[in-house]
């Protein structure tokens, strides 16, 4: 990865701004856009902002809020691109196809580069976007080419559940906590899923739900289980002078002739397992778990067996209990009839947050898994 030397950007990039290169990127029609993972700051240049659809006083998107604007079969490519760039350091590349507010489809040819800090650990990660129109990924190409790594991406993640990631997709109001979720595939077909909130007291260096998720991620690529990581990440906000509540819930979900859901959670909310509809019983409301930043004792790991067809929501924010469990229990029906899981979650968010258009706020953050 190159030094983390580049130019100051405000948060919309003029055009022809972005350094070597940009000359031909103006050319070429392609758009620039960085993603700066020690501020949270996100840059796009103007034609982002078009091949999104998206108004620039809207903001430009966040790598949390990224998947939910991409195509669900595409969204574990796009996933492992950013993964692999974050924390491999390799350069992403590839086409994925990205939905529009208006429910149009585009496809996308992207082509980056990750910059580390002194310390070798990415600080922020650089992408072109160039706008296919209508068109679609090409189905038959050269193993040289960005597509067939796309196809083998797509190999490595089929074992998975379908996933669909619905992060905050507004700014935090302030004085209140702030969320995130993810969802990240792991080595040998496994995935991590997790979901959080940072009480406003504890914002701030070690504690912004970005540097807590990453801190998450890298915990699972030791094969650390969720019970293990919650203790090491305590362990972690401690030494770092971080005292007020954390909420946590980890996932991982392991794949194989009889799959199932291990997790643990610190002061948050349990997953919830539908089958058939119907609101699975769980042994999650007696472990609790205390927040993180105070020193973890009842992180308690819960395995649960899943069966083709279940469901499994794990979300921060909206209303409390019971009236959560209310809200989702009125409108389970539509998790059997939903297409994929990005159905399901639609029709979750719109119980969790009814006022919201379809949007999470936020405080907010949910996951919906449904097994193949």
């Amino acid at each position: 990865m190159p030094s983390a030397a580049r130019p100051d950007h405000s948060a919309v990039l003029p055009d022809g701004v972005g350094g070597v290169g940009a000359g031909a990127r103006a050319a070429a029609g392609a758009g620039l856009a960085e993603w700066d993972l020690l501020t949270d700051e996100v840059r796009w240049s103007p034609e982002v902002f078009a091949l999104f659809g998206r108004e620039r006083s809207a903001g430009a998107l966040t790598l949390d809020q990224l998947p939910a604007y991409v195509l669900p079969d595409d969204q574990p490519l796009v996933q492992g691109m950013v993964t692999a760039a974050l924390v491999d350091g390799r350069a992403p590349a590839g086409e994925f196809r990205v939905v529009r507010a208006d429910g149009t489809v585009r496809g996308v040819r992207c082509a980056g580069e990750p910059v580390a800090g002194e310390d070798g650990h990415a600080v922020s990660l650089w992408m072109t976007l160039l706008d296919l129109g209508e068109r679609r990924p090409a189905a038959g190409a050269s193993p040289d080419r960005p597509e067939a790594r796309r196809s083998e991406v797509r190999q490595s993640v089929a074992a998975n559940p379908d996933v669909a990631v619905r992060p905050p997709a507004a700014p935090v109001a302030s004085g209140a906590p702030a969320a995130w979720c993810d969802a990240l595939p792991l080595p040998g077909g496994g995935l991590l899923l997790t979901v959080g909130s940072v009480a406003a007291a504890a914002r701030g260096g070690a504690a912004e739900p970005a540097m807590v998720r990453d801190a998450l991620r890298g915990m699972a690529m030791t094969g650390a289980g969720p019970a293990r990581m919650l203790r090491l990440l305590d362990e972690l906000l401690r030494h770092c002078g971080v005292g007020s509540p954390v909420s946590v819930l980890c996932c991982r979900y392991e794949p194989g002739e009889q799959p199932a859901l291990v997790w643990a959670r610190a002061g948050h909310r349990p997953a919830l397992l539908y089958r058939g509809g119907v609101a699975q019983p769980s042994a999650a409301d007696g472990c609790t778990g205390e927040p993180l930043g105070g020193g973890v004792s009842g992180a308690r790991q819960q395995r649960v067996a899943l069966r083709p067809g279940d469901v499994v929501l794990c979300w921060s924010g909206g209303p409390q209990a019971p009236a959560d469990r209310a809200a989702l229990d009125a409108v389970a029906a539509r998790f059997v009839a939903a297409p994929d899981a990005a159905g399901c979650a639609e029709s979750a968010v719109g119980a969790l947050w009814p006022g919201g258009a379809g949007a999470v706020p936020g405080d907010g953050g949910l996951l919906a898994l449904r097994v193949r």
